[in-house]
């Protein structure tokens, strides 16, 4: 027996990878605490579909969601960020599939199509929210390859990445112009983060200024062009349809940005109207939550805020939790890219630095778009909250995230760190160095 303890003393077993006993516990702590407030907050601001469904399906229902993310980023973390590499172009390609046939073929929701239901399980399905995501692993895994020794991007990596962002742009145009803008926020982002130039991401952030200019200009070509010949029919939805079944939103767009003003004929120097509605009632909620909030389930604005459950949720916070209570949630999204990015500064491969800080910039920058939204300071446009808005595809989809954060933090191998010795990543061996050491 002691013989055969030595031996195996000797020779252990060799494994593939070797890894951190779990993911990272703050990233862990920050999403569960995420969760949690969601799930309070989430069924306060559900009135409206209480009175639809009943008292208990809308917390069962997000409830169920929430456990299905919990579930989805604890799976992940077990699977080595690697893994993910071969299912990078198979997930981008479904996806751009998913999103052109939403936009020829998807639902009508509030006056766009922006997803498709399930046949089977009833599950209603957002690409748009999925093209977020198949967006940043491709970003990470072409800059990771592109790495100039000595610092910066090589010009072919940025022309890839800017030109999926620009094909995943336009087609996502139609179901919602911020989209295609939290889109280029988030490649921008990723490009500084990469090392990319400064001159050359200042020509990345031209091209996208000038790609916007000339889709207008072609727009307004093929308006002019179709006003001549087709006579448009309008639905019992009131919603104008080109030959094509395609939602033409340019109208909408238009008085959106017409509404949003800060002088003296702002919405606040409006009459109640349905066209300023939500700004109303979500100004009156934040309001009435003053500093500390009227504390969860007094929400007096819930029951009459088009949305207050999805994309308004973040002004039924404050109205409940006060400003205090608002900030303390950016700060807790704020958090979770912090501490991201000081796993991403001691790694010591470039991919998984890039791939982690594009989940929590993604998170981020969908969260900050959604407040920015409910506190007008961009003309409105429907953007879940993170985690916190109802709806399957955005929770899956940011769990997601949260999972490929959590395997990075549990895999990758970190310079000058105790463990480093102990993490084996053979898959590595030939990556390029993490930026962040140059």
């Amino acid at each position: 027996m002691a013989d055969e303890n030595i031996i195996e003393l000797d020779a252990p077993k060799e494994k593939k990878w070797e890894s951190r006993r779990s993911g990272d516990r703050w990233i862990w702590g920050l999403f569960l605490v995420i969760c949690l407030i969601s799930l309070v907050e989430s069924y306060s601001a559900s009135s409206q579909e209480v009175g639809k469904s009943g008292l208990f399906i809308p917390i069962i229902k997000h409830g169920l969601f929430l456990l299905s993310g919990i579930g989805v980023a604890y799976l992940l973390q077990h699977v080595h960020y690697n893994r993910l590499k071969v299912w990078i172009p198979i997930f981008a390609i479904v996806t751009l599939a998913l999103v052109v046939y939403v936009m020829l073929h998807g639902d009508v929701i509030n006056g766009a199509r922006r997803s498709f239901r399930l046949p089977i399980v009833g599950f209603s399905v957002q690409p748009s929210e999925m093209a977020k995501l198949s967006v940043v692993t491709i970003i990470a895994f072409v800059m990771s390859k592109v790495q100039l020794p000595g610092g910066g991007v090589k010009w072919g990596g940025i022309v890839i990445c800017g030109f999926i962002v620009l094909l995943f742009g336009a087609c996502l145009y139609q179901q919602g112009f911020t989209n295609t803008v939290i889109l280029m926020a988030i490649s921008l982002s990723m490009m500084l983060i990469s090392g990319v130039q400064w001159k050359r991401f200042f020509i990345v952030l031209l091209c996208y200024v000038a790609s916007y200019g000339l889709y207008k200009e072609y727009k307004s070509y093929v308006d002019e062009k179709e006003s001549a010949i087709v006579v448009q029919t309008v639905t019992t939805d009131a919603v104008a349809e080109n030959k094509t079944g395609a939602i033409d939103r340019t109208d909408t767009r238009k008085n959106r940005l017409d509404n949003f003003d800060l002088n003296e004929d702002s919405v606040l120097a409006h009459p109640m109207s349905s066209s300023f509605l939500q700004e109303q009632y979500g100004y009156m909620a934040r309001a009435n939550g003053g500093i500390f909030g009227v504390m969860p389930g007094n929400s007096r604005e819930t029951s009459r805020l088009p949305l207050a459950y999805s994309d308004y949720v973040f002004s039924i916070i404050v109205e409940e939790l006060g400003l205090v209570g608002g900030i303390i949630l950016i700060v807790l999204y704020l958090a979770l890219s912090c501490r991201a990015g000081s796993i991403a500064w001691r790694c010591k491969r470039a991919f998984p630095a890039l791939l982690i800080m594009g989940m929590a910039v993604m998170i981020s920058v969908q969260a900050l778009s959604h407040m920015a939204i409910n506190c007008g300071l961009v003309p409105v446009t429907g953007q879940p909250l993170p985690f916190i808005s109802q709806g399957g595809s955005s929770i899956i989809v940011m769990s997601i995230a949260i999972g490929i954060m959590l395997s990075v933090s549990r895999y990758a191998e970190y310079k000058k760190d105790k463990e480093a010795s102990t993490v084996v990543n053979d898959s590595d061996s030939n990556e390029a160095i993490n930026p962040a050491q140059l």
